[in-house]
């Protein structure tokens, strides 16, 4: 089949319109490209979809359509430019995409650290600022006080099971202790007895316990050794027994009797 010159003409006439169609549609073409990279980017996860795809596969088809007829013609001056440029931006743009999801995954793949944070001023500060506990010997019982007693004893000639029984029978070995009528401590001090034996806290239990043991002293003296005596003045009063021993209180009584029974446990 020839074709002859005139024929040519008419024929590019005629696909001048097309021709011009599809530059401005390949134009439409590159302008929605760009507005589908901004979205990509924005959007971080999402690829071209696939009706994008195929647009373009079928814009190339059409361009290749295209530049075929026109090298039938003779044209040489086809810009082939067209159809390589509805690749190029696809590639790049499913290359940008790429970029962003691996970088994705290798944030998501870091481990999150569960290291302690670092010691601060302020938290040494908290720490020093919070309260201490009182280290007050308040227990019961009597191994943690042998070593005051033994003192009291030498100096005053008080014998150790003594000093015990009648701390046991005050306070039961409670230094916080205190009485109704205001007698406070180990070996139950009333204010005024403390004062005249030099004691400015009777529930220091060193204080507590020499100036008991002073005054329990004194009174054996007082008393020629009578412990009876001794022991009722150490409850009731000295001024008590020397007016009324006679008619002395059942509770110094049942005091008498539970202090000396202790006593004979400590020396037993």
């Amino acid at each position: 089949m020839s074709i002859r010159p005139t024929d040519n003409l008419s024929l590019l006439a005629s696909l001048a319109p097309l021709r011009q169609s599809q530059e401005n549609r390949t134009a439409q073409t590159d302008h929605g490209f760009s507005g589908r990279l901004d979205k990509a980017i924005s959007a971080g996860t999402q690829e071209t979809s696939a009706i994008d795809k195929a647009k373009a596969l079928a814009d190339s088809l059409t361009m290749q359509m295209l530049q075929t007829s026109l090298s039938l013609t003779g044209d040489s001056q086809t810009d082939s430019s067209s159809f390589t440029s509805l690749n190029k931006p696809l590639a790049s743009t499913t290359a940008l995409i790429q970029a962003y999801r691996d970088s994705m995954a290798e944030s998501q793949q870091k481990p999150a650290s569960t290291a302690s944070p670092a010691p601060t001023q302020l938290s040494d500060l908290t720490a020093a600022a919070s309260p201490q506990p009182e280290n007050r010997t308040t227990k019961p019982g009597k191994e943690w006080l042998d070593p005051i007693i033994a003192k009291a004893s030498q100096r005053y000639g008080v014998d150790v099971g003594l000093i015990k029984a009648v701390i046991k029978a005050e306070s039961n070995f409670n230094p916080q202790a205190v009485s109704h009528a205001g007698a406070r401590g180990l070996m139950q001090l009333m204010p005024a007895t403390a004062r005249s034996l030099g004691v400015s806290d009777s529930f220091d239990p060193e204080q507590n316990v020499m100036a008991g043991t002073r005054f329990l002293s004194d009174l054996l003296q007082r008393y020629n050794g009578d412990l009876d005596s001794a022991l009722a003045a150490y409850n009731w009063g000295p001024g008590n027994v020397d007016k009324r021993q006679d008619r002395m209180p059942r509770e110094t009584r049942d005091y008498l009797a539970r202090v000396k029974q202790l006593y004979t446990s400590y020396i037993a």
